[in-house]
């Protein structure tokens, strides 16, 4: 039986929905960390939620950082911050973006796949591939998800239990679990770390094509922070920020 060394929290942004907004975006994101890091990460949050944000918040939120910063704080600290905190527990990231009208991959197992569809299948492609060449260190991975979609949890899930490269038919490495836990992002650091990383994906994506609805300084903040943080290669391409 495998002993699962790593987790990959998962969460998402957008709608994928043919709107004019930045919405018509979907975003997937995901924060690996070992388990053994997990306490670290759960005290740079707590950190950060107690310097930057009113007493009252117990929970790190993208679409309402915001609303509950203190006078003294912005939204640039807060981000700068956690990044320094994925940098000391030595976190991975990736992340997929597709949008409304978006063409699918060839061969994608699924009919009339949406935004969110094509979204997860590059963003497991990516993560497969790491653990089948090594490149990613952890033994096995398990992916956890916030409980409070449930139906997106139903449908992430089945999404891992039939994935398969689409590019050479590559099945998912044994190294990642054939399904998603699901917990409640109030409870898991993790999950509010890929919150915020896919809320500000969203908004980059959403200035970059000036979309309405983004916000300069989460553009600004996924740019600077989080875009060179994602997964690279030795060339140091980055190969963790996929965009359809």
């Amino acid at each position: 039986m495998a002993t699962y060394s790593d987790a990959i929290y998962i969460d998402e942004s957008g709608s994928g929905s043919p709107t004019d907004n930045m919405h018509r975006y979907w975003v997937s994101a995901a924060v690996s960390v070992a388990f053994d890091q997990t306490n670290d990460l759960n005290e740079g949050i707590r950190r950060i939620l107690a310097n930057h944000f009113s007493p009252h918040v117990g929970e790190l939120k993208g679409s309402s950082m915001s609303k509950y910063l203190r006078p003294t704080s912005t939204i640039t600290e807060v981000v700068k911050d956690l990044g320094n905190v994925l940098d000391h527990t030595g976190t991975h990231l990736w992340g997929a973006a597709t949008s409304f009208g978006s063409s699918p991959p060839r061969g994608l197992p699924t009919s009339n796949p949406k935004p969110k569809d094509i979204a997860r299948q590059m963003l497991l492609e990516e993560i497969n591939a790491r653990l089948l060449t090594g490149y990613h260190h952890p033994d096995h991975s398990l992916i956890i998800w916030d409980i409070s979609e449930r139906q997106e949890l139903q449908d992430f899930s089945a999404s891992i239990a039939r994935f398969m490269s689409v590019r050479d038919e590559t099945p998912r490495s044994e190294r990642l679990v054939p399904a998603a836990l699901g917990g409640l992002s109030h409870d898991w650091s993790g999950l509010q770390t890929a919150d915020v990383i896919a809320n500000c994906a969203l908004h980059y994506l959403g200035h970059t094509a000036s979309l309405t609805g983004s916000k300069t300084d989460k553009a600004e903040a996924f740019r600077t922070e989080f875009l060179p943080r994602m997964q690279k290669i030795e060339n140091a391409d980055i190969i963790g920020w996929m965009v359809r």
